[in-house]
């Protein structure tokens, strides 16, 4: 390697690990679960110097790879410099994802490489990769209920050990199927943690600039700017109304008019009507009408606590994510 090459990474992993510090240091005290550090050779030796065939999905703000270290498949992310509003926002990523690390459900940080312009990270590998926008597998196989169910389940875990194991209140602020990944065994992984926010001891709430994804924004914090749990209970009930519909959060609607799922969610209840929200692949597997009773209990259920979560008719909302994560235990159980 050239002397100047050299001394760029050189640079590149100072100027990294310095900012890494200081965002560890603001977040969790400088507290850390342990991760290693890779270097640029075997990033870009791992995704054939990031070759398109290598893409697992690709977003404006990053690109997910999949490589092989040392004999085990890796998920790798790397960041665009060039549509971040804000670099921290890389740096939380790592932090955060390195507190997370230890729930089952939650994608696992191995490490990251501090030798490019923002640092990559260094994930497991899951064989079915993230979910798409409207909730299925890239490989196009229809998900079954019991699997949805599972998702949504897992996902409320991960969401409420976020906004319960940490002195302060973390806010995801980004919830949606793309940063959920899924791995061979239909296990649930929450990733992708760059908007995280932490709510002050003693404090209901912190205002910060609206983040995340049209059609999973909180109306409320949209126009108060406000970060609260409600945030993230919204978000997590469209992701429940996406995958019981198999519908995107924005879709095209008639004559191909984009239409929020929430709006075509509100208009089909107050018709009366069920089953137009609910995906036709749903009902497959029944052996008899004993199970389709209890489908139809669990489908209900699931459908009113996701209403309750994005505040349909502002009807009995729901208090917080450890609440939705014990009723979507009961609604499993139904089964």
């Amino acid at each position: 390697m050239s002397k100047s090459k050299n001394k760029k990474k050189t640079s590149l992993d100072l100027k990294n690990g310095g900012l890494l510090l200081e965002e560890l240091i603001t977040s969790f005290n400088g507290k850390t679960n342990p991760f290693r550090c890779f270097t640029s050779e075997q990033i870009l030796k791992a995704t054939k110097n990031f070759s398109e065939s290598q893409i697992i999905s690709s977003w404006g703000y990053f690109i997910w790879y999949r490589g092989v270290i040392e004999e085990r498949p890796v998920s790798i992310k790397k960041w665009s410099t060039q549509n971040l509003s804000s670099f921290t926002e890389a740096y939380r990523d790592i932090s955060v994802s390195s507190q997370m690390s230890g729930h089952k459900n939650t994608l696992k940080l191995l490490g990251c490489c501090l030798e490019f312009d923002l640092p990559a990270l260094v994930c497991e590998y899951t064989e079915h990769g993230p979910l798409t926008r409207d909730g299925g597998i890239s490989s196009g196989v229809v998900l079954p209920w019991r699997v949805r169910l599972k998702i949504a389940k897992e996902i409320a875990n991960s969401v409420s050990y976020l906004h319960s194991a940490f002195p302060e209140t973390i806010i995801h602020r980004n919830i949606n199927p793309t940063n959920v990944f899924i791995d061979e065994n239909w296990n649930a992984k929450l990733s992708d943690f760059w908007f995280c926010v932490a709510i002050p001891e003693g404090e209901l709430y912190v205002e910060d600039d609206v983040k995340g994804v049209i059609g999973f924004v909180d109306p409320d914090y949209y126009w108060t700017m406000k970060v609260t749990e409600k945030v993230d209970i919204y978000s997590f009930g469209v992701v429940m109304l996406v995958l019981l519909s198999g519908r995107a959060a924005v879709f095209d609607g008639p004559e191909e008019i984009p239409m929020s799922l929430n709006d075509h969610v509100a208009e089909v209840m107050e018709k009366g009507g069920f089953d137009e929200i609910v995906d036709k692949e749903i009902w497959n597997g029944l052996s008899g009408d004993g199970d389709l009773v209890l489908r139809r209990l669990q489908v209900d259920a699931f459908l009113r606590l996701a209403l309750r979560c994005v505040r349909y008719k502002r009807v009995d909302p729901v208090s917080s994510m450890i609440e939705v994560a014990k009723e979507l235990k009961l609604i499993e159980k139904l089964s």
